[in-house]
């Protein structure tokens, strides 16, 4: 449906997007560009709006996880930018969408990069590709230790064009030793390289954390994601580059009612009213990804004051304290993350909470929660 009947919505501020975009650039060298990473739906915010507001920004590529969310972004009219996927590819056979789609895959293997040479020959192509390196990140990428020696057979590959190499940093944002000789490695690799008289386009290490604490990383391609979205990348990063929240979760109070003194509330009896109570009902659930791991431990801005989650929130609702505030009426606005006047909960907040992390805070809210964006 178009029309919004629940009232819970995700807010998306494309003006504050537009100011994280400036003030990562702000951090960059002169030849460095950006590759915007909007993989897992830009991060939860909504990858077609994002995509095509990074590229009306600047940026020189678009990341992704999944083929399918490069598929996406071509069908929605995107057809020009390059969109690098980054996750390996598997099965192999999938290539084929790669190149009808014109996506610039991550290469992990000579395996794949021979599979990807044969069905771009057979179409009579050439097709655009990005070598992984696993430079200590132990996830997918060729072995830095033999990476020199695979570039160079993957070069000499026809239909393939090799336009540029990246690792990924593991431990940026807390373990300075190990990046430093991730960079190393990957330095070593790029000199061993040039110095064979391979040059390769892009060179790209540099995660939202490297963009800020590391500029040796950023050679001429940069990969900042969560920094987009206004999310700090390590804790007390709001000192080092001035970053606004992209995405608000709003609902409002659908049911009121006064309850005594020893009332219990939600599954399990897991609140129990120390006095007499006004208790307001929220539309929104685990299932729209607000965590139940907040349940009597999480906050709602109501009234510009906060209140606490109280019993165990439910799959579709969950219940606040408002016996605290001086007015409130069913059709009030609840914020769960973001502004409301001088208060703000944040996702780095909800994390803390929660025992996970930002990124995945913004990432869980479903699908059913409609986005809407302001700021355009």
């Amino acid at each position: 449906m178009d029309k919004i009947l629940r009232p819970t919505w995700a807010e998306i501020d494309i003006s504050a997007f537009r100011h994280n975009y400036r003030e990562i650039r702000k951090k960059l060298k002169k030849n460095a560009q950006v590759l915007s990473v909007v993989k897992a739906d830009a991060y939860g915010h909504g990858v077609v709006e994002l995509g095509r507001e990074s590229v009306k920004l600047g940026a020189r590529a678009l990341g992704v996880a999944l083929i399918e969310e490069g598929v996406l972004l071509r069908k929605k009219g995107l057809k020009k930018i390059p969109i690098l996927v980054m996750g390996s590819i598997y099965p192999l056979e999938n290539f084929s969408y790669v190149l009808k789609y014109n996506l610039h895959p991550a290469i992990c293997s000579l395996m794949a990069a021979k599979k990807l040479s044969e069905l771009a020959v057979r179409q009579k192509r050439k097709a655009p590709v990005f070598i992984k390196i696993d430079t200590g990140m132990g996830r997918i990428g060729i072995s830095h230790k033999n990476a020199g020696e695979l570039v160079k057979k993957i070069k000499k590959l026809p239909g393939l064009k090799i336009d540029g190499v990246f690792t990924h940093l593991a431990a940026a944002s807390g373990d300075r030793g190990f990046t430093l000789k991730q960079i190393r490695r990957f330095n070593g690799i790029i000199n061993g390289l040039e110095s064979s008289g391979i040059h390769i386009k892009y060179k790209s290490v540099s995660n939202s954390t490297a963009v800020i604490r590391y500029p040796e990383t950023h050679y001429n391609l940069v990969r900042p994601g969560i920094t987009l979205y206004g999310l700090m990348p390590y804790r007390n990063a709001g000192r080092d580059i001035n970053l606004k929240p992209v995405m608000s979760l709003k609902t409002r109070i659908v049911y009121l009612k006064k309850v005594s003194r020893g009332a219990t509330v939600s599954y399990m009896r897991a609140w129990k009213a120390g006095r007499e109570s006004f208790i307001a009902t929220l539309p929104v659930g685990y299932a729209d990804g607000y965590s139940r791991f907040l349940s009597n431990r999480g906050e709602a801005l109501i009234g510009g004051k906060r209140v606490p989650v109280i019993g165990n929130i439910c799959m579709d609702m969950c219940m606040v304290d408002v016996t605290g505030l001086k007015s409130v009426k069913i059709g009030d606005e609840a914020v769960l993350l973001g502004r409301q006047g001088s208060e703000r909960i944040t996702a780095e907040e909800i994390a803390d909470k929660t025992g996970t992390i930002n990124y995945e805070v913004t990432c869980c809210i479903g699908k059913r929660v409609p986005r809407v964006i302001r700021g355009i």
